[in-house]
Parts: C-alpha cells; structure tokens; sequence
C-alpha cells in the first residue's frame, strides 16, 4: 500500500501528560472534513486543542506552546498500514488549530476504518476520529 500523504494546509491544541494539567485545557481533537472518502482521495483532517503545556489559562502564553507534529501513523482497521514521512516544521497555530491534507491511499479496502495518529516532540499521541473507506466505484 503507497505511503500516506501528508501536506501542511495551515498549521496550527492541549497535550500533557500531567492529568492535573490536562484539566486546565481541552483535549486535543482530530476530525476529518467529511464521513467517507474513496482510495486516492484527498481529505482534510481538522486538528483542535493541539497545545501543550496546559496548566495555567490561554491568557498566559507561555503556558501553551503549539504541539510540533514529528510522526504520524496510518491505521486501517487497527492495523498500522504506514508511517509517512513528517515535514519539518509541522505545527498548530497560537490557538491550536492544525490542517493536514491526506489522500487516501490506492488499495485501502472498501469498508474498512481509517484513523490517523499523530505524535508531537513531546511524545503526546492525538489519535483522529475513523473515516469510513469507500467503493473506489462510488
């Protein structure tokens, strides 16, 4: 199966591992732009809350710093199918806001669940909501 693509749209969040922390800020969301998507078809996923650092209030700037994006996973099923290559400089915007064009790879098989895991330099991991593989036919 062809690596997934990735393309930074717009980059622009709350990721800690401090439960205590994590209270302060919303968790951090990837949604995709629509339900269902054929193989070869280019979708947008929606990042949100993609901060770290999130203890004090977003009036103190220094207490959430964008999420810097280093890995990503593709997962079908549950199952890892790739790990594309992450351009450098990757990252959420001041508010937290992250867009990522993907193409759905060749062959990814009707029926199945995709979901997108990203990993910032931190070692935070924000998993996407599933997208549902459609008939290549339509």
């Amino acid at each position: 199966m062809p690596a997934l693509a990735v393309v930074l749209l717009m980059a622009a969040g709350c990721a800690n591992g401090d439960p205590a922390a994590r209270e302060a800020c919303d968790e951090p969301e990837l949604t995709w732009s629509q339900e269902a998507a054929s193989p070869g078809e280019v979708v947008t996923l929606h990042g949100s809350s993609m901060t770290t650092g999130c203890a004090g209030p977003p009036s103190e700037p220094d207490e959430h710093e964008p999420m810097r994006i280093t890995e990503a996973a593709l997962i079908v099923d549950g199952d890892t199918v790739a790990a594309p290559a992450v351009a450098a400089g990757i990252a959420a915007d001041e508010d937290g806001v992250l867009q990522l064009e993907l193409t759905v790879p060749d062959g990814a098989p009707a029926g199945a669940a995709l979901t997108v895991e990203l990993t910032d330099s931190q070692g935070a991991v924000v998993r996407s909501d599933e997208l549902a593989i459609a008939d290549a036919d339509g």
